[in-house]
């Protein structure tokens, strides 16, 4: 089979639609890993919920939708549509979408760092059957880089 073939092998496919909660998962990890940003604009606006649309890329509410956070979003958006590539037809993907929780009460500046307290990163999933499946990461503390820490 040559490479310019889209059709995947059987053994590439996901076992399940259970994989679909792994795949959930994946995504929120990979963002909760690269948010330093979005929190500081969270704290910065006031803000303590962001939501990304991973399909069409739509962030809002619309101060966090800039270049700088769009390519954070598009890369989680395109390893997700790699990852739903896996999936064995009829089972599709209608709907992803991430939701960063931020405490931004809890925050930290000690001089040399900035955080806010705990995050919870959520990506729901949406078959064609409609039956979501969901994936979260949450940590403690998120470092906030943005303003001075830029330089």
């Amino acid at each position: 089979m040559d490479s310019t073939t889209k059709q995947q092998l059987p053994e590439q496919f996901f076992k399940s639609r259970r994989d679909l909660k792994g795949v959930a998962c994946d995504i929120a990890h990979k963002f909760a890993s690269s948010l330093q940003h979005y929190a500081w604009l969270a704290r910065h606006h006031s803000v303590s919920v962001v939501t990304i649309d991973l399909f069409t890329q739509r962030i809002l509410p619309e101060p966090f939708d800039i270049e700088r956070n769009r390519i954070l979003a598009d890369m989680c958006g395109k390893n997700l549509d790699d990852l739903l590539k896996r999936l064995k037809p009829p089972a599709k993907v209608i709907s992803a979408v991430l939701t960063a929780e931020f405490d931004i009460q809890d925050y930290i500046d000690d001089g040399h760092s900035e955080s806010v307290g705990k995050t919870t990163v959520t990506v729901v999933l949406t078959d064609e059957r409609g039956k979501l499946w969901a994936g979260v990461n949450a940590s403690e503390r998120s470092h906030v880089q943005g303003g001075r820490n830029l330089s």
